[in-house]
């Protein structure tokens, strides 16, 4: 489910909602600065009243606030706008049949205003405006607890510090959205994203990072992930986004490149057949050594290990694990002797054989070369194609990741 705060978040309130302060604070003979205008803007106009006019009688505040608020209802059905990008992003998750909510602080008639004249009331089964005398957080754990289809994977999407507060407060993954009006006061506690186009590549991840988060839940720990895919299925790119995640929701982490396990060039070498890679590519016996001691208990170590390019063993890289670490292992040929008893948690990335060629021909051809390609063809994909017969990888994991479009990802439901 992706719940998302409406204000600053999905919709533009500084354009409606300021135009309507000003009218009433011109009314009522208040003087508003600009920094009580942004106060406003993820606050209530309850909250603005006692600080710019502590003094004002309960029973004048509560009909500027009244007033305040019809006023800007009719605003909003005249000229109120999304953020751009913002209609079709949610046309798309509704498309995905992703459900979506609103945890918003504004009134119910306010946030039934701002998506009834967007056209976008659709797309929300669960709507959670203010109620007085409830936190955000108790809103949002109240729609938590009453959706009746919430699913294991979750995020809340938002612009402040209360948002941020009532994500934590209720265990919910968190993304920001830099367009917001409080986002200087989360830009160091959040995943920040700058542009529509990004949130929604966050979103699909989020999902399934939150989804691999209640897998590993109850798993003992030192824990250990492995993330596997053929050639290009970009285990790198996910492996980094799923840490950078666990890191933020206050788990200790460490990550393994696999391809930091190479054997020398002369032993990779002695076999150029499909097979020999399988075989001849990785000193899995060091790996499986490192992971056999990860499980026995701490560790703190450092391993001279392959640098490919001087083809030297002089890539020195220190290994630190604490009795709560989540150990994320990221690689080609994982699920497989004398590496694959292990794991606790199998992740695969799963694309096309044509997307792994594309995508070679992206990443590796400006580097290595036309000719490159060819040993994709002739040796890389016929050893994944062995391996993928041979071990079923995809088979025995715990999440299948469709990875096909970078930027979109799914998981299988089993």
């Amino acid at each position: 489910m992706v719940i998302f705060d409406l204000d600053g978040t999905l919709y533009r309130t500084h354009e409606t909602g300021l135009q309507a302060l000003r009218e009433m604070c011109g009314r009522y003979d208040l003087a508003v600065a600009p920094e009580d205008e942004r106060y406003y803007l993820y606050t209530t106009a309850k909250d603005l009243l006692k600080k710019i006019a502590p003094d004002m009688p309960d029973q004048v505040r509560e009909r500027f606030g009244d007033e305040l608020k019809w006023r800007e209802i009719e605003i909003i059905r005249e000229t109120g706008r999304l953020f751009e990008g913002i209609p079709e992003l949610l046309a798309e998750l509704a498309a995905d049949r992703i459900p979506m909510a609103i945890c918003g602080m504004g009134s119910k008639e306010y946030i039934e205003a701002v998506i009834e004249h967007r056209n976008i009331n659709n797309y929300f089964k669960y709507v959670y405006p203010r109620v007085e005398g409830f936190t955000k957080s108790q809103r949002l754990r109240m729609l938590l607890d009453e959706a009746e289809d919430a699913p294991d994977e979750c995020v809340f999407i938002g612009d402040s510090v209360t948002d941020l507060t009532a994500a934590l407060d209720c265990g919910v993954p968190f993304i920001g959205v830099s367009w917001g009006y409080g986002i200087k006061e989360i830009a160091d506690s959040a995943e920040i994203v700058r542009n529509v186009p990004e949130l929604k590549s966050l979103i699909y991840s989020f999902l399934i990072f939150s989804k691999i988060e209640k897998g590993i839940k109850n798993l003992k720990k030192p824990l250990i992930i492995g993330i596997n895919g053929v050639d290009t299925s970009g285990k790198s790119a996910f492996s980094g986004g799923l840490q950078k995640y666990l890191n933020y929701r206050g788990f200790n982490t460490l990550m393994i490149h696999v391809d930091d396990f190479h054997n020398p060039q002369s032993v990779r070498s002695s076999d150029n057949t499909p097979e020999g890679y399988i075989a001849k590519a990785f000193d899995t016996e060091k790996l499986a050594e490192l992971l056999c001691e990860i499980k026995s208990g701490p560790v703190d170590k450092q391993i001279d290990l392959l640098d490919l390019d001087t083809d030297t063993y002089s890539n020195k890289k220190q290994f630190k694990v604490k009795n709560d670490t989540i150990v994320i292992v990221e690689g080609v040929l994982l699920y497989r002797p004398p590496l694959d008893e292990y794991f606790d948690y199998r992740i695969f990335l799963d694309i096309s054989f044509d997307e792994a060629l594309r995508r070679a021909r992206v990443r590796d051809v400006p580097k290595y070369g036309e000719e490159f390609l060819q040993k994709y063809i002739d040796r890389y994909i016929p050893a994944q194609k062995i391996y993928l017969h041979e071990y079923t990888p995809k088979e025995r994991s715990n999440l299948v990741v469709d990875n096909n479009d970078f930027n979109k990802p799914f998981f299988y439901r089993k």
